[in-house]
């Protein structure tokens, strides 16, 4: 009995121990001993200084360290460390990282012992890291991980106004893309990881919020597959599914640009919200390294593909104040595949993980989508700041029942004349297609 007592005492002084070191906090000291370990210091008046902890906040979700930068880093230096840092507050649990919380949880009446072996090896839910400046550092740690699946519902649109779509949920609550205010946004990400998700969130979205006076061109690059349920809805003008067909609707967008142009110089509009009006034309480009010219052997199809981007170029350069909107999606980012100007004129940009840390860069200029978790729909969006969000999951039966209003049913494109009668496409599975026998 008092080996007992000495023991849940010792250990008690222990864990008090563990909790109030000379910060108030192991885990504050912890960051402060990653950040000085992977090089993020300075050294001043012949001492060594890395981050200095000012103040601490407990809220539900978990805490927020404030942080002093020493002069002579900046906070891009301790960004890019932001995953050694995460790591290491999730590295396994040894008896010096026993919480506040996990004390909390001890019963003083069973065993201490055994309880507190439950804890080092219990389940744990990984901690997660977000940081940013404003003349401190900012570190937020998050007890509880963002949620693995949104599911997208009625309740999705129905919060969705104007040329809104529900970018998905970050820490700071629903995220949503404003299309009016920020017309063109690039979208990243390796394949099944929720890039083409998303681009169908958008296309269900505004045919269900603004039925009568949105339009869209699609160009999927990969054979039409991805977005093929949508090639008989009244408000998708085609379907583009290789580089022919995406330079013809491109070059009557061209032409649509240049006549709209022309009508709004003539009538002295500056843009087409001074012209009240309300359709907007959406241009969404799925796998579009298929377009890009660098490397193309074939001096035919090579032609063709610089048509292409010097189009999109066009629409993402000068079109958006005449009311088109562009989507540019791609998984392999590149400096060829992702065009300077469709860059610098996109001021969103929605990335998924992809596989490096260049191609995180080349999409957000900065890294951090190579580190994101494995996890379908998680991704990154900026515009003047950076968020963590959960992008929606829309599932195909919903896609149907919102769309299904809206199907029409259109004649089949005439191929080339065979045997002085004219051929007719072959439909595809799930298409609705009026067939008209000749006599």
């Amino acid at each position: 009995m008092i080996l007992e007592i000495a023991s849940s005492v010792a250990m008690s002084g222990v864990l008090a121990y563990t909790f109030l070191d000379k910060n108030g906090t192991t885990e504050a000291s912890k960051i402060q001993r990653i950040a000085n370990n992977c090089g993020l210091h300075v050294r001043e008046d012949g001492k060594q200084r890395t981050i200095h902890l000012l103040r601490r906040k407990r809220h539900s979700w978990g805490v927020e360290y404030v942080y002093r930068i020493p002069l002579g880093l900046a906070f891009a230096d301790v960004q890019n460390k932001k995953q050694h840092i995460e790591d290491g507050l999730n590295h396994r649990r040894g008896l010096f990282d026993i919480t506040l919380t996990d004390i909390k949880t001890l019963r003083l009446r069973g065993d201490i012992n055994e309880q507190i072996k439950r804890l080092l090896n219990g389940p744990k839910h990984r901690k997660e890291v977000l940081m940013d400046y404003d003349g401190t550092l900012r570190i937020r740690i998050y007890r509880e991980p963002l949620p693995e699946i949104v599911p997208y519902d009625d309740g999705t649109i129905g919060k969705c106004s104007g040329w809104m779509v529900c970018v998905g949920e970050s820490r700071e609550g629903t995220v949503y893309h404003d299309f009016d205010k920020i017309p063109h946004l690039i979208v990243a990400g390796t394949t099944r990881y929720g890039k083409s998700v998303f681009l169908k969130n958008v296309i269900t979205t505004l045919i269900g919020t603004q039925p009568d006076v949105v339009c869209f061109t699609l160009l999927d690059l990969k054979g039409g597959l991805a977005f093929n349920r949508y090639s008989n809805v009244r408000q998708v003008k085609k379907v583009a599914k290789n580089v022919d067909e995406s330079l013809e609707a491109l070059r009557e967008i061209h032409t649509e640009i240049q006549r709209r142009q022309a009508e709004f110089l003539a009538k002295g509009y500056e843009d087409i919200k001074e012209a009240r009006m309300k359709q907007r034309h959406f241009i969404i480009v799925d796998e579009a390294a298929e377009l890009a010219s660098q490397g193309e052997p074939d001096t035919k199809t090579k032609k063709k593909k610089i048509e292409c981007e010097q189009i999109i170029a066009e629409i993402a350069r000068i079109a958006g104040g005449l009311g088109y909107r562009l989507l540019f999606a791609t998984q392999y980012p590149t400096a060829n595949t992702l065009p300077r100007q469709v860059k610098q004129n996109c001021d969103a940009r929605l990335c998924f993980r992809i596989q490096t840390d260049t191609a995180s860069q080349v999409v957000l200029d900065e890294n951090g989508a190579e580190s994101l978790p494995l996890i379908r729909g998680r991704a990154l969006y900026r515009t003047d700041r950076m968020l963590l969000v959960q992008t929606p999951f829309i599932e195909n039966d919903f896609i149907d029942k919102t769309i299904g209003p809206h199907i029409v049913i259109k004649p089949r494109k005439e191929l080339p004349k065979k045997d002085g009668h004219s051929a007719k496409e072959t439909p595809s599975a799930g298409s609705y297609s009026l067939v008209i026998e000749e006599t």
